[in-house]
């Protein structure tokens, strides 16, 4: 008795833990009677189909009900073929539940036999819901098509920490195809071998760094090859179990390439405001364009009288090139550059050893390795070409995307820079015709008040001595005779004045220094402050319009310190410096504002463009002791017509000095 009871004790014990089994894999059993139609399911069946277990009996049609409409008949058709051929057999199904919900099982069953084992008296199996492990399937598919089909590369990295080094684990498509790293031949490398330019950047250090407290680190940019044109990637660390490390990449070459270029298009507009050379824009544009594009050898021509082009800019074509090619004419078919210029539109030359268009300068472009050469015309604002912007490589080269949108870009700035400079050149000569017509309009009239006014003055006052030498009485005429002689004396005076201030036959009777040393006289006695005036250029003469320029800028230079300064003394220095004229006006004035010496004043800016069509620059600061200082520096220039030898100077002879500058 007490072994029966024992026995059913653990038969009960099995039964549970079966029950439990059930439970936690989510797995029922049951089973059929063929004979008479009862379907026994087990407890966690029930609650599988969503039912309170033993709540209710189940038939075969009870429970082929509860298949999914679409897949009954298909359900059906198993379970007459398994009972025909016997065996086992295996499909899957869906249910629906009371509630509405669908659920998907994997059923395993097998037919059972009568004693005989020839006669089937039913089946009995298992169902196991596996909807909740379908859809974690299906995450883990969705998860993994998007992580091989993202474009941000994805690798796994285990750190070993007795050596402290980083071995590949694993890794997405994106990353094979952006990194070059082959998943089957890789899988166990170093980091180092696995990139070998890692080795002088942040990256290891960047990766070893994360941990726990600091689950991930970017960062911005990074190569993992030093091969030209490698792209940049920006970097992601971040911590996985088990000692891995996970590296994100993604490609931002095109996004820094777009920020350098950006970058290098805002400082070559920077220094077209500020005034800098033609030569040193294009220049700085050739360079980031060769920096962005590897194995790019850039240059700029310009087109000089729409016919021939010229060299303007280049930072790595060889020199010798570069002259061969200057002032070549357009054409129809003259290399890339010239026919670019001649149709207005681009030209891709893939290989200047074939193509008919270097017909006639392949000779030139042969002995310098050069290979392939793209050109673009540069447009003006009317559409007329302003020259070429032109890439050469030393192996044929098909034109590329992000290579011609770069292009394009140049091109368009460098179109603004030398339309910008052709503007001021034109402005500039306005500017000189002007001033130059003035000039002769001052001297003209000069010439008439001193001639023609002077003379007749002169006249008058003759006339008025001969008249007091002839007077007949003494009723006041001898007294108004007088005062009409000194009137004409005045007037004279002022005539003289006046046609000395439009222009100073000094300054082309004797020369410039006596012509400044006048009017640095005649101002002080006016304003009523002292001069003095350090000259060593002596009675050397110059280039006529030369000498009116650099006298004008005196005179707009003493007329601020008269106007403005309240100055009790100015220096005035005048002389030569290396081959140039240099003249210095400072004052003991109140100086001029901060930061800019009065930028507004027309004065001013005349001062500096004279200065400028003169080839030099004038520049007016404050000076540290108080006071204003006026600087001017200018390329000497000499009337056409030789001279005598004039006395030493500082530099030496005026011939020598002329000699060394033209």
């Amino acid at each position: 008795m007490l072994a029966y009871l024992a026995g059913d004790h653990m038969g009960s014990k099995v039964e549970r833990q079966l029950e439990i089994v059930q439970q936690i894999t989510h797995l029922g059993s049951w089973e059929w009677d063929v004979a008479t139609g009862i379907v026994t399911w087990s407890d966690e069946l029930y609650r599988i189909y969503g039912l309170a277990p033993k709540s209710r009996e189940i038939s075969f049609e009870l429970h082929m009900s509860m298949v999914h409409a679409d897949d009954r008949q298909r359900v059906a058709d198993e379970i007459r073929g398994a009972l025909q051929r016997g065996g086992r057999f295996a499909h899957r199904e869906r249910i629906v539940r009371p509630d509405g919900s669908v659920r998907e099982l994997d059923t395993v069953g097998e037919v059972t036999y009568a004693a005989d084992g020839t006669t089937p008296t039913g089946l009995i199996g298992t169902s196991r819901d596996i909807t909740d492990q379908l859809r974690r399937d299906e995450r883990l598919r969705l998860f993994s098509d998007i992580v091989d089909h993202m474009q941000i590369g994805l690798s796994i990295w285990k750190l070993d920490p007795a050596s402290a080094l980083l071995r590949l684990v694993a890794s997405n498509v994106a990353n094979e195809k952006m990194t070059g790293i082959a998943i089957t031949t890789s899988i166990g490398q170093t980091l180092q071998q696995a990139f070998p330019a890692v080795a002088g950047t942040e990256l290891p250090a960047l990766m070893l760094g994360v941990d726990e407290a600091h689950p991930r680190k970017d960062l911005p940019a990074c190569r993992l090859h030093k091969l030209p044109g490698a792209p940049t990637f920006a970097v992601k660390a971040f911590a996985l179990p088990n000692r891995t490390i996970g590296l994100a990449l993604e490609d931002v070459t095109l996004k820094m390439r777009a920020q350098r270029l950006h970058f290098a298009e805002r400082r070559a507009l920077e220094m077209l405001a500020a005034g800098a050379s033609l030569e040193d824009i294009l220049s700085a544009i050739v360079a980031v364009i060769e920096e962005l594009v590897p194995d790019t050898l850039a240059s700029i021509l310009t087109l000089d009288e729409g016919r021939h082009l010229r060299h303007a800019a280049s930072a790595s074509l060889p020199l010798a090139y570069m002259q061969s090619i200057d002032g070549v004419e357009i054409g129809p078919a003259v290399g890339s550059c010239g026919t670019a210029a001649y149709r207005r539109d681009a030209v891709y030359v893939v290989d200047i050893e074939t193509d008919p268009l270097w017909e006639g300068f392949r000779e030139l472009a042969r002995p310098f390795g050069l290979r392939a050469c793209w050109s673009i015309p540069i447009l003006a604002n009317d559409g007329h070409v302003l020259g070429t912007f032109a890439m050469y490589y030393k192996t044929p080269r098909r034109p590329e995307g992000s290579a011609i949108e770069l292009i394009s870009r140049a091109a368009h700035v460098a179109g603004i820079a030398i339309e910008r400079r052709q503007l001021d050149s034109q402005m500039s000569a306005l500017s000189a015709r002007v001033e130059a017509a003035r000039e002769d309009e001052r001297t003209g009239i000069a010439r008439e008040i001193h001639d023609a006014l002077g003379q007749a003055l002169t006249a008058l006052k003759l006339d008025i001595a001969w008249v007091a030498r002839h007077k007949t009485d003494e009723d006041g005429i001898a007294t108004k005779l007088s005062e009409m002689s000194q009137t004409a004396d005045e007037l004279i005076q002022a005539v003289q004045r006046i046609s000395s201030e439009l222009r100073p036959g000094i300054l082309d009777d004797v020369s410039l220094q006596a012509a400044i040393e006048w009017q640095a006289e005649e101002l002080a006695q006016r304003a009523g402050f002292e001069v003095e005036v350090q000259g060593t250029l002596g009675d050397v003469q110059l280039e006529r319009g030369f000498a009116t320029a650099v006298f004008r800028i005196f005179q707009e230079a003493m007329t601020n310190v008269v106007r403005h300064a309240s100055a009790k003394h100015v220096i005035v220095e005048l002389g030569l410096e290396r081959g140039r004229l240099r003249l210095s006006i400072s004052d003991d004035g109140v100086g001029v504002p901060e930061p800019s010496p009065r930028t507004g004043s027309l004065g001013l800016l005349g001062m500096r463009e004279r200065a400028k069509r003169l080839g030099g620059e004038c520049i007016v600061q404050r000076r540290e002791v108080g006071g204003t200082v006026v600087s001017l520096l200018v390329p000497l220039r000499f009337p056409a017509d030789p001279l005598p030898r004039a006395e030493s100077t500082e530099d030496g002879d005026v011939d020598r000095v002329r000699g060394r500058v033209e």
